[in-house]
């Protein structure tokens, strides 16, 4: 016999079934205090008196939403102070020289303009044009207003990419 301080579902006896069928040990448990409750309600009488009803998927939905939302503005805010004053920067080839095996060693002068020491990330340019396969490395750490040279050796390229030509090597930091 199911217990009767718990209200009936539809489960206990809707659309045509007799409420013999029911398992009388078929409830939930409340997720505050454990009582036991009707299959799909989630609060006992006891913690929620009003009998307000669970949030719906699309208000759960929503509310995770916002916190993505909320907690990507503050990463994009937190990285904003973090990276103030912290270049650009100024650079150039000092000099280069083309090896046997393809490669390349260049000297690469990088000028900090920012009011923060930081590295920077500089890629040296087989054409003088920003391509998917430059050599990218990072430097160490560079003063704020202050100059820095840096020699690389540079590995050869792909041959199907092309060789490294003597005075169309550029470099660009960031």
């Amino acid at each position: 016999m199911p217990d009767p301080r718990l209200p009936r579902t539809a489960l206990s006896g809707g659309f045509g079934t007799a409420d013999a069928d029911v398992d009388p040990d078929l409830h939930d448990r409340c997720v505050r205090c454990g009582r036991p409750t009707p299959l799909g309600v989630s609060l006992c009488e006891a913690d929620n008196p009003g009998g307000i009803g669970a949030p719906s998927a699309t208000q759960l939905h929503g509310t995770i939403a916002a916190g993505v939302g909320i907690g990507l503005l503050l990463v994009a805010l937190l990285a904003r102070f973090m990276l103030a004053g912290v270049g650009p920067f100024g650079a150039s080839i000092s000099g280069q020289s083309i090896r046997a095996d393809g490669g390349v060693d260049v000297v690469v002068t990088v000028t900090n303009q920012g009011s923060k020491a930081a590295p920077a990330t500089c890629h040296v340019q087989r054409t003088g044009f920003a391509r998917p396969d430059d050599y990218v490395f990072l430097t160490p750490s560079v003063g704020a207003g202050a100059t820095a040279t840096f020699a690389r050796t540079v590995p050869p390229p792909d041959p199907a990419d092309g060789p490294y030509v003597a005075g169309q090597i550029a470099v660009t930091c960031r």
